[in-house]
């Protein structure tokens, strides 16, 4: 089984990217997804985009496969290597994972059977000077792990804002290959060989700094009275309202049809969704969380009736008393 870690920071496109390299190459692929909320919803999405749905799909739920869950990552890995025994295993971490620690990790289990390739980072074009500052150690780590930088959302990107892009990242990995043209125009071969690229380089594990990683939370049930509303909520998460968000996503039911909603580094997208599964995941720094409970979750009419009760029983308990 070959293994092949999709890095990138939150937001950059992993998931996308990920269902476009399984649907050119048409391998033998399982995926294992690292969601560092406890409601997982990249499973969904990967389930609608893949074309061949007989890839199988795994998760490890709320922690990060680089330090606080890297033992049931281990864990997991020996499973799928010994009982579905793909080709590939493409492992997907939280964006504010640690590459080199990734990497570290399934170094560990590497024998006969297992064979780590080259990682693959991908890199927000739009977002790439911001997370760099704020997040310095990390995004260099996650540049410095590999050797093929993407830069996703380049689509509309003029040659000005790639070529400073390509600078940035080839100055924190000089040896990196950059490609500025989005993926979706590279031939089916360009995919092939990323999972044919055995990693031959030495990755020096870092320390994770835990105590600035950033919060996160998870909400099931969430609905809305309208598309509208959903569109309001999305412009306040994006405003700061609900705390310093630097990513969402979820479903959300609004009169019984899903509609699928994400935001990274201050922007946002709603469109429509397959899944029953009515969830969202908020990461960030101070997140406000009673106040998005108040705003997302349902009161439903059995909550209400039990509200209205205890009212009437107040009222008339300070109305015997006035007597």
């Amino acid at each position: 089984m070959k293994v092949l870690i999709i890095s990138g920071f939150l937001g950059a496109g992993k998931t996308t990217f990920i269902k476009e390299l399984v649907n050119r190459t048409g391998r033998d692929i399982a995926i294992f997804e690292n969601e560092y909320a406890a409601e997982g919803v990249d499973k969904s999405i990967l389930e609608d985009g893949i074309k061949n749905g007989d890839v199988n799909i795994f998760e490890l739920e709320q922690g990060c496969i680089c330090c606080s869950t890297k033992g049931d990552f281990k864990a997991s890995v020996l499973t799928i290597a010994n009982s579905v025994d793909p080709e590939i295993l493409i492992v997907e971490p939280t964006g504010i994972g640690m590459l080199s620690n990734v990497i570290a990790n399934i170094k560990e289990l590497e024998y006969d059977r297992i064979k780590l390739l080259d990682p693959v980072t991908i890199v927000d074009i739009h977002s790439i000077e911001r997370y760099h500052k704020e997040y310095k150690d990390l995004f260099e780590d996650q540049i410095k792990g590999s050797s093929m930088i993407l830069l996703s959302k380049s689509e509309s990107s003029d040659s000005d804002e790639k070529t400073a892009a390509k600078k940035l990242i080839e100055a924190i990995n000089p040896g990196a290959e950059v490609i500025t043209q989005h993926y979706s125009g590279q031939d089916n071969d360009f995919f092939n060989k990323l999972l044919n690229t055995e990693l031959e380089r030495e990755i020096q594990e870092r320390e994770v700094d835990l105590e600035n990683m950033p919060e996160n939370f998870s909400l099931e049930g969430i609905t809305f009275a309208s598309p509208g509303h959903l569109i309001v909520f999305m412009e306040d998460l994006v405003r700061g309202e609900y705390g310093d968000i630097i990513r969402a996503k979820g479903h959300v039911d609004i009169n019984g049809e899903t509609f699928r909603f994400e935001s990274a580094d201050r922007t946002y997208y709603i469109t429509g969704g397959s899944t029953d599964k009515s969830s969202a995941a908020f990461i960030g720094h101070g997140i406000r969380r009673q106040e998005l409970r108040r705003k997302l979750l349902k009161v439903n009419s059995a909550a209400g009736n039990i509200s209205s009760a205890i009212k009437k029983d107040m009222a008339n308990l300070f109305k015997n008393r006035a007597d």
